[in-house]
């Protein structure tokens, strides 16, 4: 590899007061700069197992993730929390342009990447640490400005443009995250090939039976014999009640329930991995702050009187509990792993006859089998995949079937003649020819600019001063306008309406239009759009939308590519 190049002056600028101990924007947050050799500890996956290893959907997920990172430079971290770094795409590490063209990128703890607004690692710690928050964001700003024109006057002056979060540049990548889905696919797919994945040990995916009572541990029958006596117990105070044969923890609804109203494929596949991992355990207590604790079988289905005790917390959050028994684990979760609280517990077990082999936190040994959590990232990352494929399906049948409906639409013989021949001239061509800067020239200026990351594009809108007109782009390329012949409560009307199109204005009806255009290739109550010839890059398509007067809109778009 070539040596690496002069990396980016804000980020030596606060390596080096940190080095020097002087304070950082984020120091109450947590976030340290890396030096060149320095790995994240969140990279770390030497706490996996032989046995985590051995299901194919952990070992994929390793491996791609492992392939990602290394697209990555690592440059700072958060403590207990995300790493952040320069993403490299699939062209390499962004050295080879000296990091002008890399995008700063984010790995939270449950291996989500993202892309951070923002020209560089300023900007886009300043993003994440004030939670996008914008008059959090502001402070931040003018807390690193402060601090590096004490180190560099120079550097500061050009730290961070933007004076709100919506001034931030987000760049249209692939990110991060697309990548290592699509590594991720593959490997699975390629272990289904050779057999592995048909590994009923290594892709559990249905739940657990219902122990018989003569498997259940003693203790967990002598505390369900005592509740369902009316008999007093330790847990009382917390407002624990036992969970019946097969049921799950109020958790695993609430996910579902959350992901329903919001609507998001995140939440939706988060909730789908939670009631599979929930699924892999017996449940068997759940308290009144909606902490539940089960016996873990994991990939291995370990039976019930060999399987430890796991946490699922009101977060989604599964985590193994120290202790050899039900108990011993009840002791010490509401115990909150502290003496004091431990012992009283253990104290009061042993009164009522209950054995329990230690006192204090450290007689009680963590379980060293597969963690629920690097269960549930395995199963996440594999509903995730099968999700983009069935997208992918899904848009590859709307596009034929959108392909097929042009190809087979009725073509107008109805000539256009007017000024929007000059919008139709510029389709297809860049901001910069001269058949675009035409078509701005008749709309404005002045016109209101802006620019969003419509995944995988960016789309760049010219809006007139009186919002009569939306000039559109793609990634610089002139795709469509919007243009309002006839004012409303929203937007003001183009100067010439019926220059547009010689003989159609405002007063134009629709039964006017159909006669002059003939079957339109698309409608609904208030529209018709008709693909008309053209000379300009694929079909051409004038949309006409009515009001109660007549035409109130009229937008061109072409289907080329």
């Amino acid at each position: 590899m070539s040596a690496m190049p002069q990396l980016p002056s804000d980020l030596l600028l606060w390596r080096a007061r940190q080095r020097s101990g002087d304070p950082l924007p984020w120091d109450d947050l947590g976030i340290r700069f890396l030096e060149d050799d320095d790995l994240p500890a969140l990279l770390d996956t030497s706490y996996l197992d032989e046995d985590d290893l051995a299901d194919p959907g952990i070992r994929a997920n390793v491996a791609a993730m492992a392939e990602t990172n290394a697209l990555i430079v690592w440059v700072a971290e958060e403590e207990d929390g995300a790493v952040f770094g320069y993403w490299a795409g699939r062209d390499g590490p962004p050295v080879h342009h000296g990091f002008a063209d890399a995008v700063v990128v984010t790995l939270d703890t449950e291996g989500q990447y993202m892309a951070l607004p923002g020209r560089n690692i300023t900007e886009a710690l300043c993003a994440h640490a004030s939670d996008f928050d914008d008059d959090a964001f502001v402070a931040l700003a003018a807390r690193a400005r402060d601090l590096a024109a004490e180190t560099d006057a120079a550097t500061a002056a050009d730290l961070i443009e933007a004076d709100a979060l919506a001034a931030l540049p987000t760049r249209a990548i692939e990110g991060p995250g697309r990548f290592r889905d699509a590594l991720f696919t593959a490997r699975r797919a390629q272990e289904e090939d050779h057999g592995e994945g048909r590994d009923p040990k290594a892709a559990p995916h249905a739940p657990m039976p219902t122990p018989s009572l003569s498997e259940l541990p003693p203790d967990l029958v002598r505390w369900r014999e005592r509740a369902a006596a009316g008999e007093t117990a330790p847990w009382d105070r917390f407002g624990v009640r036992f969970l019946a044969d097969g049921e799950l923890p109020e958790e695993v609804a609430r996910a579902e329930a959350a992901a329903a109203e919001s609507g998001s494929e995140i939440d939706r596949v988060g909730a789908a991995a939670t009631r599979l991992t929930a699924e892999r355990a017996t449940w068997v207590v759940e308290a009144d702050d909606g902490r539940a604790l089960g016996y873990w079988h994991g990939s291995a289905g370990t039976s019930i009187g060999e399987a430890g005790i796991i946490l699922l917390e009101p977060s989604e959050w599964f985590q193994p509990v120290a202790g050899r028994t039900l108990t011993e684990a009840l002791c010490v979760d509401f115990g909150e792993y502290e003496d004091e609280t431990i012992v009283p517990l253990v104290q009061e077990c042993r009164a009522l006859g209950f054995e329990v082999s230690g006192e204090r936190l450290e007689d009680f040994p963590e379980s060293d089998t597969e963690t629920p959590r690097a269960f549930r990232i395995a199963r996440k990352e594999a509903l995730r995949a099968a999700a983009q494929e069935k997208r992918a399906a899904a848009a590859a049948a709307a596009a034929a079937a959108a392909a097929e409906r042009e190809r087979s639409a009725p073509q107008s013989t109805a000539v256009v003649t007017g000024e929007l021949l000059t919008v139709i001239a510029a389709l297809g061509h860049g901001a910069d020819d001269a058949e675009v800067q035409a078509a701005l020239a008749l709309f404005g200026p002045p016109f209101e600019r802006s620019e969003f990351a419509v995944d995988p594009v960016t789309r760049t809108y010219y809006v007139g001063a009186e919002k009569h007109v939306d000039l559109i782009l793609e990634d610089g390329i002139f795709i469509a306008a919007m243009i309002w012949i006839r004012a409303d409560d929203d937007h003001g009307a183009y100067a010439r309406p019926e220059a547009l199109i010689d003989g159609v204005g405002p007063d134009t009806t629709r039964e006017q239009i159909l006669d002059r255009f003939g079957q339109p290739a698309w409608s609904n109550d208030d529209a018709d759009r008709f693909w008309i010839a053209a000379d300009a890059p694929g079909k051409v398509f004038v949309r006409f939308e009515y009001g109660a007067a007549g035409v109130v809109k009229i937008s061109v778009t072409s289907s080329a590519g």
